[in-house]
């Protein structure tokens, strides 16, 4: 019968190794595995997930009322005349956040657009914004639903 060697001459090394009693500390016994609290526990976090993604969604989510900007017009000095859509329920009234900012990105001009309570749900407004300076852009920031 013949060994096994390795290129070097020595015998390997067999899985079966024992240490000397003490020499290396207590040898552990493997832990016992808990599947039913780590199955608690994920399920936890995401419950915890579920409701906070709900409450931010509730919080800042899509809301009844939204803009779309159609376009703005800075040829008349000291003005800019921003052109936007607005998106509401039937019955209801609104107010939009107009700005118009200069080419370093300065606030040169802000107001508060009312959008009358009526029938309609979709409305297309034209304001003329007074502004301090040179116009770069008009924007609609945001608008939401008046009580």
């Amino acid at each position: 019968m013949t060994e096994m060697q390795t290129t070097d001459g020595r015998a390997p090394v067999t899985a079966d190794v024992t240490f000397p009693d003490g020499r290396y500390g207590r040898r552990r016994e493997p832990q016992r595995r808990r599947p039913a609290v780590t199955a608690a526990l994920t399920i936890g976090v995401v419950l915890a997930g579920l409701v906070a993604a709900w409450r931010l969604t509730e919080l800042y989510g899509q809301t009844e009322v939204s803009e779309r900007l159609r376009g703005f017009d800075d040829s008349v000095p000291g003005q800019v005349t921003v052109e936007f859509e607005v998106y509401k329920p039937a019955g209801a009234g609104a107010v939009c956040a107009v700005r118009s900012r200069d080419l370093a990105g300065a606030e040169i001009g802000y107001a508060e657009v009312e959008i009358p309570a009526d029938d309609a749900t979709r409305v297309v407004m034209s304001y003329p914004l007074a502004v301090e300076g040179v116009p770069n852009t008009g924007e609609v920031l945001r608008c939401w639903q008046t009580d």
